[in-house]
């Protein structure tokens, strides 16, 4: 996996975020890439209108990886609810990039996503981001998402498609991020 940037003393762990909307897999993307060391924040899901799933979280859960080289990697997966929003704007302020979770075959994924990256450019600093594409998804679909998101007035950000529950899919999305801060490192 490509490195991260250097780790300067004192400034503690570096923070990718996991975000997206309810159901779409932030937890298991965690699970996949700690195990099961993480600290959750589930809970039993009264809102079975929006998503029929048992359990939902309702704060930020913390994982951790190893780079290697005494590299640690923090993740951080916020709730997808609207009104945990406070919570992913306390996450999202702390981290250097952050992986947005979409599923690109749903109906209201460019909506959605186009209001995540509008809060994140409103940010004192916003994270750098890449795009999760978390479902399977044909390659036109791919394009035909990220044409829209440029169409709204977005920056052409970086999609990936990686399946939450497979470790070495989502380290390699974690990759994509990683180069992108390590030339963000270089151009300051």
């Amino acid at each position: 996996m490509t490195s991260f940037m250097p780790m300067q003393p004192g400034l503690g762990l570096l923070r990718v975020s996991l975000l997206g909307p309810m159901g779409v897999g932030k937890t298991t993307a965690l699970r996949s890439l700690c195990g099961e060391f993480i600290a959750g924040s589930d809970v039993r899901n009264l809102d079975k209108v929006t998503h029929s799933k048992e359990f939902t979280t309702v704060g930020a859960e913390f994982g951790e990886i190893d780079l290697g080289s005494g590299e640690r990697l923090q993740l951080v997966g916020s709730p997808g609810q609207d009104r945990f929003d406070f919570v992913r704007r306390w996450v999202l302020s702390a981290s250097v990039g952050a992986l947005l979770m979409v599923d690109v075959n749903d109906a209201g994924a460019v909506d959605y996503a186009c209001e995540m990256l509008t809060g994140i450019a409103e940010l004192d600093q916003a994270p750098l981001m890449v795009i999760l594409s978390c479902r399977p998804a044909s390659g036109a679909r791919l394009e035909a998402f990220s044409s829209a998101l440029v169409a709204k007035g977005h920056d052409l950000t970086p999609l990936v498609e990686a399946d939450p529950r497979d470790r070495q899919q989502m380290l390699d999305a974690l990759s994509v991020l990683a180069s992108l801060l390590s030339l963000q490192s270089q151009t300051l």
